[in-house]
């Protein structure tokens, strides 16, 4: 009798939350909170019918609690963040035409193919930016499954896709957070472990080799795991912080004190006066301003299309694009900060930061004052490739949004249920089942 009175309850509030993919997880929540008021109640010295009796009348009215749950939990989208994107990478269509100087066949195949894939890197946006982005906290297989197609596509990779390795170590962060969220009270120990995970992991694009990739890769992690010590995810000691960063000292100081090239390249990059016919050219270009030979030799690349257009129109593009990038970022910044899971916000860090470290990265080496090559300029750059990831990315940004008012640091566990059987619940076109397990 108690369990059709429980069952018919959770279906009452079922009815009132309007967002479907809500209702299982509030419906088990709200019955983890009867049942375990019920074990209060047994302990007082009630019988088992009468305690989870009365646990369900405390409740209240079930419409009445029902709709608070509707009002709470909504899904929030977040359609300008994604009309942005669409309007960037169209606009980076036009942008690429301007700049770029392809004639002949040439033309004819490069801008409308990658025209074509603006909507079909849009639709790979709503595709991720509509689905449950809280698989890859609450379950392992989908951990699982996203890392093992990440080893397969930096693994599989030849001598002529090779920059799948590049790509791919885009999307590594996502997966380290997901990771990072199922060690919450760890110890410093573990800090240790992930900070060198976070200069371990992006290894594969030093295979392209992209050493921007894996800075930014790396960087990105590590960024993530200062967050999450600054949230307070790891027990013990309060210096994680800085724990976190230790790895990372002497992990980029053994890779780059070996790396005669990259020496080679800060030293043009500090003084490229010295190496105007070598790799200083570019940087000495960049920073005084463009002429008409540099802009016939070196323009066509697609990693110059801001030069380009500061050549064209003034180099009151810069401070533009830099004052846009700023604004994009502290806005986007503060709506993460505004997420209500801990876990949820270094879930969407590590799938924004990437684009706006590309984008930083993008807009120094135009100036002439980065020693790295930039990746892309997000949505703007030509490359199909980039265009993908970039789009995986905010699609994954924007389902973190969505799904925030589900999103939790802990599941919800009980310490005693007094129900030792099941309980199935008709809700829309498919049934929820409960089952409820003594515990220890």
């Amino acid at each position: 009798m108690a369990r059709e009175v429980l069952g018919d309850y959770l279906a009452a509030v079922g009815a009132q939350v309007r967002w479907r993919r809500a209702r299982k997880p509030l419906l088990r929540e709200l019955s983890d909170h009867i049942a375990d008021q019920a074990a209060d109640y047994r302990a007082q010295g009630l019988e088992g019918e009468a305690a989870l009796t009365r646990a369900v009348d405390e409740m209240g009215d079930p419409e009445e609690v029902g709709r608070a749950l509707d009002r709470l939990h909504r899904p929030q989208n977040r359609w300008g963040i994604a009309l942005a994107a669409l309007l960037l990478a169209i606009a980076g269509v036009f942008f690429q035409f301007m700049a770029y100087e392809t004639t002949g066949p040439g033309m004819i195949e490069l801008y409308p193919r990658q025209f074509l894939w603006v909507p079909i890197s849009f639709a790979l946006l709503c595709a991720v930016w509509f689905s449950d982005c809280t698989l890859l906290l609450r379950r392992w297989w989908a951990v699982g499954l996203t890392a093992a197609a990440i080893l397969w596509a930096i693994y599989s990779t030849n001598g002529t896709h090779r920059p799948t390795a590049l790509y791919v170590s885009l999307l590594l962060p996502v997966l380290y957070a997901a990771l990072l969220c199922r060690l919450r009270g760890r110890g410093s120990f573990t800090v240790l472990l992930c900070g060198l995970a976070a200069w371990v992991l992006p290894l594969p694009a030093l295979l392209v080799p992209s050493s921007s990739a894996y800075l930014l890769s790396g960087a990105t992690m590590l960024l993530t795991l200062s967050a999450a010590a600054g949230l307070g995810w790891f027990s013990g000691r309060r210096n994680h912080l800085l724990l976190s960063w230790v790895p990372s000292l002497f992990c980029l100081a053994a890779l780059f004190s070996q790396s005669h090239l990259f020496l080679k390249r800060m030293a043009a990059f500090l003084h490229p006066e010295l190496d105007l016919n070598g790799s200083g050219y570019l940087y000495y270009h960049l920073r005084h301003g463009l002429d008409a030979i540099f802009f016939d030799n070196v323009l066509n690349s697609t990693d110059l299309m801001l030069a380009f257009l500061a050549w064209r129109a003034g180099r009151w593009v810069f401070p533009l694009a830099a004052a846009l990038l700023v604004l994009a970022a502290l806005l986007l910044l503060r709506r993460v900060g505004r997420l209500h899971s801990r876990s949820g916000k270094l879930l969407a860090l590590s799938a924004l930061l990437p684009l706006l470290l590309q984008g930083g990265l993008y807009l120094l080496f135009d100036m002439g004052y980065s020693p790295l090559a930039p990746l892309s300029l997000p949505f703007l750059s030509h490359g199909i490739g980039y265009l993908l990831v970039d789009s995986l990315l905010a699609g994954i940004l924007l389902s973190v949004f969505r799904m925030d008012a589900l999103l939790r640091d802990k599941m919800a566990g009980t310490t005693f249920h007094p129900l030792p059987d099941q309980l199935v619940l008709p809700l829309g076109k498919g049934k929820l089942l409960i089952q409820y397990h003594k515990t220890p």
